[in-house]
């Protein structure tokens, strides 16, 4: 399928040129499933994993193919990636958002049904657009820009929810390190962190993680749904004793236990009615 660009040619902000080629040559840009059978239908942005320096293809077309199938077009956010700063996914990701939310009679989108749904790192993303979607990150290019990103949904699999250092690898220990001088991270912690930036208008929310997962500890899972509940959030959270990390849509089919998350998440958006009827309020 076509991609649609974010933003017209020229008007990319933090654009740089040599950075745009290789992983990074198709980004700022949507990926569209849209379901042609003229009808409404609720929409989900998918933000895949890739540990901030690639996309990770099992957590898009296949997940794309697997929210299509429950009724639902769905987009994938080809947001940027290292060697481009890696908060750049979350300009790419609330201006995906907007692009979309513009064009919700053209895509068929039902109103108050737009949600994302990130996966590892792209949970991280996809969780600060959600949480940070009223801040600007650069003067508006365009009319789009004016728009608000807040999704009427969200959805966070096994996901990059804390970037406190007690959850790192020595692989994150070594990176933070290296990119964050020592006198700057309290403040990098503050600005950065999914769990320390929670608040009480967070949409109604589905996590789901490991407790055996060794990439991303399930410290920082706890950690946001923490946060959470002290918040008063809409969520649902559901922890497998077994299943690592990465596990997607084909990845965990044959995985007790975690097989079960795709089949729980469209049990939520059913409960929730964002499949069939929606009743949730369009950003404006």
């Amino acid at each position: 399928m076509k991609n649609i660009d974010l933003w017209e040619k020229g008007q990319i902000p933090f654009y740089e040129e040599e950075l745009h080629t290789g992983v990074n040559e198709d980004s700022c840009t949507i990926t569209p499933y849209l379901i042609e059978d003229g009808q409404e239908h609720g929409c989900i942005m998918i933000f895949p994993g890739g540990g901030y320096v690639h996309r990770a293809e099992k957590e898009a077309g296949p997940v794309a193919e697997y929210v299509n199938s429950l009724g639902m077009h769905a987009f994938i956010v080809n947001y940027r990636v290292i060697p481009y700063d890696p908060h750049l996914g979350v300009v790419d990701g609330k201006r995906a958002m907007k692009q979309v939310r513009s064009k919700m009679a053209e895509f068929k989108i039902k109103d108050g049904c737009l949600g994302v749904m990130g996966f590892s790192a792209g949970a991280g993303n996809a969780s600060l657009t959600t949480l940070t979607y009223d801040e600007p990150e650069h003067e508006p290019k365009d009319e789009v820009d004016k728009l608000a990103a807040k999704p009427d949904f969200a959805v966070f699999c096994y996901g990059a929810m804390s970037v406190d250092p007690k959850y790192f690898t020595e692989v994150d220990t070594k990176n933070f390190e290296d990119i964050v001088p020592e006198e700057e991270r309290e403040e990098y912690i503050n600005a950065n962190s999914p769990d320390r930036k929670v608040r009480e208008d967070m949409p109604p929310t589905f996590i789901w993680h490991c407790v055996d997962d060794a990439r991303v500890n399930v410290g920082c899972c706890l950690s946001f749904v923490n946060a959470m509940q002290a918040h008063g959030v809409d969520y649902e959270c559901h922890l497998f004793p077994e299943g690592g990390h990465g596990k997607s849509i084909r990845e965990a089919k044959d995985i007790p236990g975690v097989c079960q998350w795709p089949e729980l998440l469209a049990d939520w958006l059913r409960r929730k009615h964002f499949v069939g009827g929606c009743h949730g309020n369009h950003q404006e």
